[in-house]
């Protein structure tokens, strides 16, 4: 009986240790999760583990990938479930499409996206004014995502909370 104790005890202990380190990335307002789609490719590739920081305030900056939680009213979504997508359209701003070189513009300006897996930056043209408190949300490869341009009519016109990002991924350096 002290023995088979005795065995399972390097065990526990190491099990323990596992859990500390998931602790401690909570601690530290980090953690990892795995790309679920080739909708940021070229960028990020299907199956590639990120890692974020968390974030309980976000403040808002174009081009960060963020982790998102999904708004309610989205059609064929869960209303809260996790996404990955770039950050292009702030808080009262407006983002149109597209340029006479099928550049996305920011306010008025045409926007380098060296990123964007191929030309142009969207099929459908758009033209929206980011309501206050809210992001336009889309993905690099823009002919396979649905981002906020597939929801223009959903609650929000396909814009997100703010409040809503939960992580900033971290890029490896290239």
């Amino acid at each position: 009986m002290i023995r088979r104790r005795l065995r399972t005890l390097p065990l526990a202990l190491l099990l323990v240790a596992a859990s500390g380190c998931g602790l401690a990335d909570l601690a530290l307002g980090g953690g990892t999760v795995t790309m679920p789609s080739e909708s940021m490719e070229p960028t990020i590739k299907m199956g590639t583990t990120l890692s974020y920081r968390r974030t309980s305030a976000y403040v808002p900056h174009a081009g960060d990938i963020v982790l998102y939680r999904t708004p309610e009213g989205w059609p064929g979504t869960t209303a809260g479930q996790g996404r990955v997508g770039r950050v292009i359209g702030l808080p009262g701003g407006t983002v149109r499409c597209c340029d006479a070189k099928g550049r996305l513009e920011l306010d008025g300006k045409p926007l380098d996206e060296p990123y964007v897996a191929a030309p142009p930056a969207s099929a459908p043209a758009f033209d929206v004014k980011v309501p206050d408190g809210r992001l336009w949300i889309m993905n690099d490869n823009r002919h396979v995502a649905l981002d906020s341009r597939a929801y223009q009519d959903a609650p929000g016109g396909g814009t997100i909370r703010v409040a809503d990002v939960w992580g900033v991924v971290d890029l490896p350096a290239r």
